[in-house]
């Protein structure tokens, strides 16, 4: 029996007062505030690291961030990830408690079995991570840090999944904040290095895991409890091919994403120290980017639980509907801060960084597009979250890394810093372009405007004026016209506009 069908025979459970669900409205507005605050906090940091570190150094907590971000999922093989699809589904079925339960106790297992395995393995781990086996001493503290964050990934899952969004946006700001302070007050009074950043991270992660222990023990009693418990097998049979298909996808796009990082510091030709240097300018042209694609994945993330709410009530096509306004929209505002950042870069990187990097600023332009596609690639994958056919996103950031690695062979010796870039959007375009496919393919209505919108970010690579000039014609077309936007989407984006405005008076 499918999914949706034991869900739409079991009427819901009435909701606790500990675990009040927020409403999509409210997410939103919650996130709205969550990202002034945090990625405010966030690029404030971030700028101060540029100033502070050495562009060595830069380089080198670049490649650790992309390792803990990239092994964090992996080590646990996914399981906190299907949170967002499974939670409402043991939740109606008043089996939420054994659901933690199970989920938990396999999340900490793994992980302790990968961290610890990281720590006895330290000087391979340097020479995969940095080619260069001096630098061994920093992976155990590394492996810790990676524990930390393991722990602080699987409660922002978990209370995202429970739409509790007041509770991830106090997880969020707090390590936000705790790894500005202690991050910044270590590159002052400790060590200008990046063994400094990656100890205040691990601290700020530490810090919100006992936050979300603190409140899941407390309310653990009022978790809803059915009179049915799920069989190990029959519980494990359901909730694995899906962790494994998600895991398989953070792999794949995890390694997507820092590739061609590892591809300078490899393949480049230059030695450890010259490369690492490279990686830290690149860093620095994704300083601001990257705020957008942090915004992109936490809307996804809050959306992921609503959207399978309709799907397992059968509202699938709203599901399609849903996927393709985010998209058109997604595209229309990251194209607009993409400008705005691109226009007013020259500022940042000549009186905010002093100067130390000129390659970063250089290649911004395509840092921008690739960026801009990488989000939309995170935002049509939902729908394959919705329809369990999770392995279509696999196959998307699979041939999306080899045209990546491909790319990069090819262009990184010819043109540097700007061949490594330039292969990451190209490789970022055929994996958007293949996602629309596979979603078309798997029932999904892909509308004609989302695909324009969907190709719009190639003109940020190819000068601003040009870019200026078609956002200009998308804007008027969006608020003239229906084809971009029809009637009912529009009405849709005024709705939620008014309450968002109600909320805030």
């Amino acid at each position: 029996m499918s999914s949706a069908s034991s869900v739409d025979n079991t009427a819901p459970l009435p909701e606790t007062d500990s675990f009040r669900t927020t409403s999509l409205a409210e997410s939103m507005l919650l996130l709205a505030m969550l990202t002034v605050f945090q990625r405010g906090i966030g690029f404030v940091r971030g700028v101060l690291f540029c100033r502070w570190l050495p562009a060595e150094q830069l380089g080198l907590w670049d490649l650790v961030f992309g390792f803990l971000m990239l092994a964090g999922p992996l080590v646990v093989l996914g399981i906190p990830g299907s949170f967002g699809r499974y939670v409402e589904h043991y939740r109606q079925k008043g089996q939420l408690r054994t659901f933690l339960y199970r989920t938990t106790i396999a999340t900490v297992v793994l992980s302790a079995v990968g961290c610890s395995a990281l720590w006895l393995f330290h000087e391979q781990a340097a020479v995969v991570l940095f080619k260069d086996r001096s630098l061994a001493s920093i992976i155990p503290v590394v492996a810790l840090t990676l524990t930390a964050v393991i722990g602080f990934n699987y409660f922002v899952e978990l209370f995202i999944a429970m739409r509790q969004m007041r509770m991830v946006s106090a997880l969020q700001f707090v390590n936000s904040v705790l790894f500005a302070v202690v991050g910044l007050g270590l590159l002052l009074w400790y060590e200008a290095s990046a063994e400094s950043v990656i100890i205040s991270y691990g601290v700020a992660c530490s810090v919100t895991v006992a936050m979300g222990v603190w409140v899941l023990i407390r309310d653990w009693q009022t978790l809803p409890l059915g009179n049915e418990v799920p069989a190990q097998s029959e519980f494990w049979r359901k909730l694995l091919p899906f962790a494994a298909w998600l895991w398989a996808i953070n792999l794949l796009s995890n390694l997507f994403e820092v590739v061609d990082r590892y591809m300078i510091v490899h393949f480049s030709g230059l030695s450890p120290e010259q490369s690492i240097t490279l990686v830290g300018d690149y860093h620095s042209s994704r300083v601001v980017p990257w705020l957008m694609v942090a915004v992109a994945n936490l809307f996804g993330g809050i959306l992921l639980p609503h959207l399978s709410a309709d799907w397992e009530s059968g509202n699938r096509d709203k599901v399609g509907r849903q996927i393709n306004l985010l998209l058109k929209m997604a595209s229309m505002v990251m194209m607009a801060g993409a400008i705005v950042i691109g226009m007013t870069a020259p500022f940042l990187f000549e009186y905010v960084f002093e100067g130390k990097y000129s390659g970063g600023l250089q290649v911004l332009p395509w840092t921008l597009t690739y960026c801009v596609w990488y989000s939309l690639s995170g935002c049509a994958m939902l729908y394959f979250c919705c329809a369990e056919k999770t392995h279509a996103g696999a196959i998307v950031f699979g041939i999306g890394l080899a045209a990546n690695v491909a790319l990069n062979a090819i262009l990184l010796p010819m043109w540097g810093l700007t061949g490594a870039v330039v292969a990451t959007a190209l490789a970022n375009a055929i994996a958007i372009s293949l996602a629309l496919i596979l979603s078309k393919r798997h029932g999904m209505q892909v509308q004609l405007a989302t695909l324009l919108l969907a190709a719009a970010p190639l003109l940020l690579g190819l000068g601003w004026m040009p870019a200026i000039a078609l956002w200009i014609v998308l804007a008027w077309q969006a608020t003239t016209a229906n084809w971009l936007f029809d009637e009912e989407e529009k009405q849709q984006l005024l709705d939620g506009i008014g309450v968002l405005t109600k909320r805030f008076r």
